[in-house]
Parts: C-alpha cells; structure tokens; sequence
C-alpha cells in the first residue's frame, strides 16, 4: 500500500508522539509499504525552528525509509493559548493544502492525534478521494482534556472542536486508541465498536537495550525521584514541587528533566519556596536518558484529577520500568492499574503531597522492595509494552482491513 502518515510532530522532534510515530512508519516500511509523512518544521519543544531548516518554506528528506515533508507552521517558544492554538491550526491548514494541491497517490491516510485540528485533512481526503482509507489515531482525548484543563474556554472553539471530533470519528474507517479508556470512550460517543481498535503505547527497543544492570549508582548521592519528560498543565506537577517542601529536611533530591508549559511556573514556586532539594535539567535526546534514569532511585508520575486523565497511559511510565525505576505515581485509573498488576510502584491519590511524602519515606526506608518494584516493573514491559510489537500487531491488523 502506498500510505500517507500524517503527524504534526515527528522526527527530528523528541517526544512521546514522534516516538510513536517513527515506530509506526519504520514497521510499515519494513512491511513493504511505500510511506510519505507530512509533519511540522520542527520546532518542538522550544518553539523555535530548529537549525539546519530554519529560513526555509519547507524541507523534503529521507528517513526510516520514508520520505518526509516537513510543513510550514506558526511557531512560537510563548507556550499560552492562542499561539498554541495558532500553531495547531497552521499545521492543518499546510497538510489540507498539501493534500488539495499536490493530490498524492496513496491509499490509506494515517493521522495521528493531538492535535485534533490534523483531522481537517482527513475529511478533505475523504471529500476528494472517498475511496481512500482513513486511520485516525487518539493518543489523547481533545477536546475532552482541553475543556476539564481549563485551557479551552471559547464557546465557538469548542463547539467547532466537538463538531470535528464526531466528523471525522465518523468519516474514518478506522479509530485507534492508544488506551482501553479512549477506546470505550470512542464508542460511547456512537462509532461502531468494529472500526474501533485499542493499540497501546510502549518502550522502544533502543530504551529496552541502553538498560545496564551492572551500572550503579554513585555512592553518597542522596535518593533521588526523577520526572523525566514533557512539563505539561495536565500532569499537575505542582504536587511534586510541595513535596519537595514538606521533604525538604530528608535526604531526598527531586530532579525535572524535560520543558513544557508548565516549566516556568515550577521554577517560580520552587523559588518562592526557596527550594535547595529540587533540580531542572534541559530535554536530552532519547539516547541519552538512560543515564540519568539509572542514576535515580524511583520515577515521579502525578497526573492532575480529572475524569478524562483516567484513562492515560503516559509513555515515560514505561521509560522508568524498562530502567528497573520503581514509581511514585500520584493518579488514578489505567495506569494506577497498570503499576498495580505490576507490582511496579506506589500508587497515591492526584494532587496528595503528604501521601506521595509518605510513599517516598517508605521507598527510601525499603531497599530491597524498591528493586523488587523495579525489577517487577521492567518484566511486565518486556511481555506487554514493547512498542516494535505493539507496532507489528497494528500495521498487520490495517493490512488485515484494507489491503487489497
């Protein structure tokens, strides 16, 4: 099949999404399909272009046997409402146009989501060419989350919002979700349960065999819990900053490693507070965290308490049990299940600092358990979660449906 991928973030951007992505593509390319992907300029995190495409309308390159098109996109590194906003709907205009313009042959289009504004393009394939397939991919529920976050308020943006999400959840020929819950929830909203397929997150290969069981950690360094990834509004990472507060006399460090909206504001509190326990390192490449994750005695994972949240499954979570790093989770729903069956971790309620204090005190008084949890951890994503199979048993699953 000749497959168009589409994904506002994608190499050479980090991240959870791109990850997922260059999974997805390599799998279907070594399958024997031929893919284009339309992505962003890639600016992601920061906002700014990155150098080496900065300066250029868009650029065209090879990579994991695909041919990429990086797009025009509003860019910002101001990361409040409306340049975000700007950004998501500059991305689905350049990838609408694209596909109204340039007419590609393909035979099945697959869009990945967040942003749900990518969808646009989706239907304007499905105006054009109604014989070609659609794939729409929810790693996230929007605008579920953006109206329970606060973030969006606008009684016009939310009703265009709802009115895409039921478009092209009906136009598609088939929904993936990457949890149980946006998958149930999919079908709660009226879309047949056959063109629903739940295909989860996981951990890549690289992460899975960068894990050194003979690297231990520096002797004398203090007990450290890592947060290691995107610094977002819907993750509630405040409760770890008022942690740190009522820790501040124990022999902890709570290190941030990553960027994101919410950064700026983190930084403010722990300044306010006067904080000497807490740390922020700059986003690494993917290669990189091992080292820093191996270095850390237990992975920090708060998401705030909303309804639509319950049904996450953040990818750091596997990250931190492929590393054999027990988890301080602060959340509730699919993952507290997860971490449960797993035996990975301590599970306490959203937003509680004095329970996630008193999980951490238990962990640091609790050797041996905390490398049982770790070792728990990474057996159950070595037989669940690793993304290559996950990818292997999707790609085959849209072959199954419409390959002809």
């Amino acid at each position: 099949m000749k497959v168009l991928y589409v994904s506002q973030y994608y190499w050479p951007e980090m991240g959870a999404p791109s990850n997922r992505g260059e999974a997805i593509v390599s799998t279907m390319v070594e399958a024997g399909h031929k893919v284009d992907v339309l992505c962003e300029m890639p600016n992601h995190p920061q906002g700014i272009i990155f150098s080496g495409y900065k300066g250029k309308f868009s650029v065209r390159q090879k990579k994991f046997g695909a041919t990429l098109h990086h797009l025009p996109v509003f860019a910002s590194p101001k990361k409040t409402f409306l340049p975000r906003v700007l950004m998501y709907l500059s991305f689905s205009f350049s990838a609408s146009l694209y596909v109204l313009l340039k007419r590609p042959k393909y035979d099945l289009m697959y869009i990945s989501s967040p942003p749900l504004f990518t969808a646009f393009c989706g239907l304007l394939s499905k105006i054009i060419f109604h014989r070609r397939k659609v794939v729409f991919e929810i790693r996230d529920l929007w605008p579920d989350s953006a109206i329970e976050l606060g973030e969006l308020r606008s009684g016009l943006l939310i009703k265009l919002s709802l009115w895409l999400e039921k478009s092209i959840y009906q136009a598609s020929d088939m929904v993936v979700g990457a949890t149980g819950y946006i998958g149930k929830t999919v079908i709660s909203k009226g879309i047949n349960a056959d063109k629903v397929l739940v295909n989860f997150n996981g951990v890549d290969a690289d992460i899975l065999s960068s894990f050194d069981p003979e690297l231990k950690k520096e002797e004398g360094k203090a007990f450290t819990a890592v947060f290691a990834g995107n610094m977002g509004l819907a993750q509630g990472l405040e409760v770890i900053v008022e942690t740190a507060l009522l820790m501040k006399d124990d022999p902890i460090l709570f290190r941030f490693v990553g960027s994101g909206p919410a950064t700026a504001s983190l930084k403010r509190l722990t300044m306010k507070y006067r904080l000497t326990n807490v740390d922020y390192l700059e986003q690494v490449p993917r290669t990189g965290i091992g080292a820093i994750l191996q270095q850390a005695d237990c992975g920090l994972l708060p998401l705030k308490d909303i309804s639509v949240l319950s049904g996450a499954l953040p990818s750091k979570m596997f990250a931190y049990m492929a590393f054999e790093l027990p988890l301080a989770a602060c959340l509730r729903g699919e993952a507290e299940e997860v971490i449960n069956t797993a035996k990975a971790g301590i599970v306490v309620p959203p937003g509680d600092a004095e329970a996630l204090a008193k999980a951490l005190r238990r962990m640091m008084s609790s050797p041996e358990e905390l490398k049982e949890m770790g070792r728990q951890g990474r057996d159950y994503v070595l037989k669940n979660f690793q993304r290559s199979q996950l990818a292997e048993k999707l790609v085959r699953e849209i072959e199954a449906r419409f390959k002809s």
